[in-house]
């Protein structure tokens, strides 16, 4: 090691493990790794691992050579030719054999690169048997071959960022994992049996089991008649092995999960798992959580796995299902929650009808499950010790608990079920009246049961409920607890519809819980649910509901307004047609006042203000939502179809104030938000009703999208376009057409002036508006717009916000659905173009023309459209992108222009220049697809399009983010 570049990077090295300097420490980390990245860092790595030297320095750079050669390996490994890569994986193997002693980093580092390379190296042959033969006979360096065989499953099946395609890791993946499973298998059991009381040696092998058995390589039959079964269970009464017992027994268990064909399996395995019943009790007396852990894991998988089994032998697996209950009986609540899943699938399994007898066996366990759920969810003595953290998990966790809850009033019925938290309740209001103190966590859990157990509860029940109502109004005034009653009526409002008598009390004790600000927001809550299901019992109360209503939204914020607002909407919308504009003009005229007197304050309006606006925008939002809710046996919409409806009147009366706040404030981006979802529900909801307001907010909309450029404005055209385009050439789809023309005026001259990636809400919202007019695709082919419209989504395909990105695939994929679909109508090459349709039912001349308004445009712009997409695929895209509307895009493309997609493909390839993309590999990709577009086989060009960018992403990706580190 005498060159100056060996040099320098030991001293690098050093730097980087020992300086105290940061800066420095930086520059080192940088130039080590550009040092990564150079061929001249293979031959450096390999002379460090052989230096006799044992100094510090050299340890380091023993360590980063390592690492070296495995981060080359899977980048760079397109460096060497065949016979290089010969040389390389003979150098490793021999340094393997050099430090079989350790360090064991170094030893797993070396067999990480010797498992890349060989999924790399398709004529590297029986890479197991040269690894037995060299290691495999000696006790000094089988942990070197266990080490590799343990690694070589889970690189192969974890390390994505190789670059190899997916027929290619197919067939690799087969020959060094399947092809070898059961001599593997064999091989490891030898070395069990002769490790005699070496728990460390004994460890590696089952370390080893494992991760074969979790690549699913070991088929079942093969380990039915291995002894490994029968060692992995002796092998959880040793501590030293218990974890690695523990993931080997539940991954046996796992992999047994088919049960017809895993039964011989499976009647060896139930036999041992009785025996750790009695483990686990002796691990709860001793509070080993760790112990605990790992047999509730067990008990739990064998549960999920033989699920139908314990259901058809309900007895003989009853000893299981019991030690799953002690589990989650356990004080761990990180145990307790492993067992939830299995607990939810035995109720689904037993709720189905033709289970309906064996249910009953199961009853007293999902009754003594109510028990212990109600202990679990108590809060501390004193809560202020939690961290905000804590108190978060702590909610979520108990949600969880809710769930099973539900479960448990499935199978052991709801009457069962409410008995538990009423006796508790019962008892606790007792001792309180006779003077003992109870902590408010005692009554506050079991009201917690109640609310998570609601949507189980049938409308009849009369036995409990009716007395835990009664109950409600003697708990302690204690604000944890009247939050938690509160949530309680809220959750059985469906409930008191059948049992109406309950509501004057309800709503009392609702409306009280507005004067405590730790209450508001269940009272809130609970008032919306009671108005949305008891709404013509609530018709006789809005006379106080009204003032109620003022009040109480001038002292709430934020979603409790909204939710007081829909609960007095929801009886509003039960009123009599001929009542309703009256009861709308109660709730609607404080919120027009309001807003008309801030329109006409205009710039001097202050942000508070603006804020209290949106809200009161907000509101009217939702009373004309729940108005004309559709799922009303009786929608207010339809009422009376030959007058005004009561809302569009409202909306009329309200228009000039509309005006006063686009004209003052249509650029803020908060309130111009707030009045288009006023004026996308005017739309969505009362389609014909509003239809006669539509032009003058079509011209609205116009105008002040061309004066701010939001979204939001795009957003309700959206609307008006899917709503009243209403076919081929008919006066409205004409009148759409024509405004979204004069909308697109606004967008061209804004993408002149902006880049795609500083407005991406704007082109998503633009590009879904063209979506819309789709629906009549001929009229819109021959659209002024259209060609620029294409154009525009060509160019901002280089925008990497996914919405937007979405938006633009979507519309170009429209528009080769629509011509594929055409495909047996093609046009005549010489067919005017021009042709302008008119509001009659097109005709074969509109369509020919259309078609060829297409054909022309993509072959004019195919080539930039593919090299767009390709640039996408390869470098910008988000990797969840919709990636079935690209190959659906690629594969009309290949269908309909076969010739012009060769050309366009070559070029676009060629012309890549990326060090990452090797010439053989763009020859090899052009070549395979333009095969597969002449031989029609659209299946392979979707594979090698695949493999093609998987390749090229992981080693450009790697690349970056070497790059960034630099």
């Amino acid at each position: 090691m005498t060159t100056d570049t060996t040099e320098k990077f030991l001293a690098e090295v050093n730097t980087l493990y020992n300086s105290q300097d940061k800066v420095r420490r930086e520059q080192a980390d940088s130039w080590l790794q550009a040092f990564r990245k150079t061929s001249e860092a293979w031959t450096i790595a390999n002379q460090v691992l052989r230096s006799p030297q044992l100094t510090p320095q050299s340890e380091a750079a023993r360590h980063f050579a390592a690492g070296t050669f495995r981060q080359k390996i899977t980048l760079d490994l397109h460096q060497l030719d065949a016979t290089a890569r010969n040389n390389l994986r003979d150098s490793l193997l021999e340094l393997l054999y050099q430090y079989r002693s350790g360090p064991r980093s170094i030893v797993t580092q070396l067999c990480i690169s010797l498992a890349c390379l060989a999924l790399q190296m398709p004529e590297w042959q029986n890479v197991l048997h040269q690894f037995t033969e060299l290691y495999g006979k000696n006790p000094e360096t089988v942990t070197c071959l266990l080490e590799f065989l343990k690694i070589l499953p889970e690189e192969i099946n974890t390390n994505n960022r190789i670059p190899i395609s997916d027929e290619d890791y197919r067939v690799r993946s087969r020959q060094l994992l399947t092809d070898n499973a059961n001599e593997v298998l064999q091989m490891l059991l030898i070395y069990l049996q002769n490790s005699g009381t070496n728990t460390d040696y004994q460890k590696k092998v089952f370390e080893c089991f494992h991760s074969w058995l979790q690549s699913g390589e070991i088929a079942i039959g093969a380990l039915e008649k291995s002894p490994f079964l029968s060692l992995s269970f002796d092998a959880l009464q040793a501590d030293e092995l218990y974890d690695i017992a523990v993931d080997v027994v539940c991954e046996i268990i796992y992999e047994t999960r088919e049960i017809p064909e895993s039964m011989p399996i499976i009647e060896q395995i139930y036999p041992r798992l009785l025996p750790l019943r009695a483990a686990l009790k002796r691990a709860m007396e001793e509070e080993d959580d760790d112990k605990v852990r790992g047999y509730c894991r067990i008990f739990t998988n064998a549960g999920e796995s033989y699920l139908d089994l314990v259901v058809q032998h309900a007895d003989d697996f009853r000893s299981i299902v019991e030690s799953i209950v002690e589990c989650t009986a356990y004080q761990d609540t990180e145990i307790v929650r492993i067992t939830f899943y299995f607990w939810h699938n035995l109720a689904e399994t037993l709720y189905q009808p033709r289970h309906a007898n064996i249910k009953d066996k199961f009853k007293d366990i999902y009754s003594n499950l109510v028990d212990i759920m109600i202990k679990h969810l108590h809060y501390p003595k004193d809560l202020s010790t939690w961290s905000a953290e804590k108190r978060d998990e702590f909610r979520e966790f108990r949600h969880v608990m809710g769930d099973v809850l539900k479960d448990s009033c499935l199978i052991s019925g709801s009457a069962d079920c409410l008995s538990k938290p009423f006796a508790t309740l019962s008892r606790q209001i007792a001792n309180s009246a006779n003077g003992n103190t109870v902590d408010w966590q005692e009554i506050e859990a079991p009201l917690f049961s109640l609310r998570a157990m609601g949507s189980e509860v049938e409308d009849e029940e009369d036995v409990y409920l009716p007395q835990i109502m009664q109950l409600l109004q003697q708990l302690p005034d204690h604000p944890k607890i009247r939050y938690a009653a509160t949530l309680v009526i809220s959750r059985y409002s469906y409930w008191t519809r059948f049992h109406p008598q309950f509501i004057p009390y309800q709503l009392n004790f609702i409306s009280s819980g507005f004067d405590n600000e730790e209450v508001s927001a269940a009272a809130a809550l609970a008032l919306k649910y009671l108005c949305k299901d008891c709404s013509e019992l609530l018709i006789e109360y809005l006379p106080q509901l009204h003032p109620f209503y003022l009040n109480v939204t001038n002292t709430l914020h934020g979603i409790d307004v909204f939710e007081v607002t829909e609960a007095v909407s929801h009886v509003v919308a039960a009123v009599r047609p001929t009542e309703l504009l009256k009861a709308l003009q109660m709730f609607c005229l404080p919120i027009a006042q309001w807003l008309h007197e801030f329109a006409n304050k205009g710039t001097s309006a202050t942000e508070k203000e603006i804020r209290i606006a949106c809200d009161k925008l907000e509101q009217f939002s939702i009373i004309i939502k729940v108005v004309a809710d559709p799922k009303k046996e009786a929608s207010t919409a339809d009422v009376n179809p030959g007058l005004v409806h009561p809302c569009i009147t409202i909306i009329q009366e309200l228009w000039p104030v509309f005006d006063l706040l686009l004209m003052h404030f249509g650029s803020d981006s908060h309130l111009s938000e707030s009045l288009c979802k006023c004026f996308r529900y005017c739309v969505v909801f009362y389609r014909i009703p509003f239809r006669p307001l539509l032009p003058d907010l079509m011209e609205r909309l116009v105008t002040v999208f061309g004066q701010t450029y939001l979204s939001c404005y795009l957003w309700v055209a959206i609307k008006c376009v899917q709503k009243h385009c209403d076919g081929e050439g008919t006066e409205m789809t004409m009148a759409m057409l024509s405004f979204a023309e004069r909308l697109s005026v606004t967008m061209f001259s804004l993408l002149n002036g902006k880049k795609p990636a500083d407005i991406p809400d704007v082109i998503e919202d633009y590009f879904r508006l063209n979506l819309a007019l789709f629906d009549a695709p001929i009229t819109y082919s021959q659209s002024a717009i259209f060609p620029s419209v294409f154009q525009a989504g060509i160019s901002c395909l280089s925008i990497e916000q996914p919405d937007a990105l979405i938006a633009i695939i979507m519309y170009f994929n429209k528009l080769l659905n629509f011509r594929e679909n055409q495909n047996q109508q093609r046009p005549p090459s010489g067919v005017q173009t021009t042709v302008t349709i008119t509001p009659t039912s097109p005709t074969e001349v509109s369509l020919n023309a259309a078609l060829t308004i297409h054909d022309t445009l993509w072959k004019q712009y195919g080539t930039s459209f593919l090299e767009n997409i390709f640039k996408g695929l390869m470098y910008t895209f988000p990797r969840d992108i919709q990636h079935e509307e690209i190959h659906e895009i690629l594969l009309d493309l290949s269908k309909l222009y076969p010739l012009e997609c060769k050309q366009w493909i070559s070029e676009i390839i060629q012309q890549l220049g990326d060090s990452n993309l090797t010439s053989e590999a763009k020859n090899s990709f052009i070549k395979d697809y333009n095969l597969a577009i002449q031989e029609q086989d659209w299946k392979k060009l979707r594979r090698i399009t695949n493999d093609f960018i998987a390749v090229f992403r992981r080693r450009y990706l790697a690349s970056r983010q070497r790059r960034d580190k630099e």
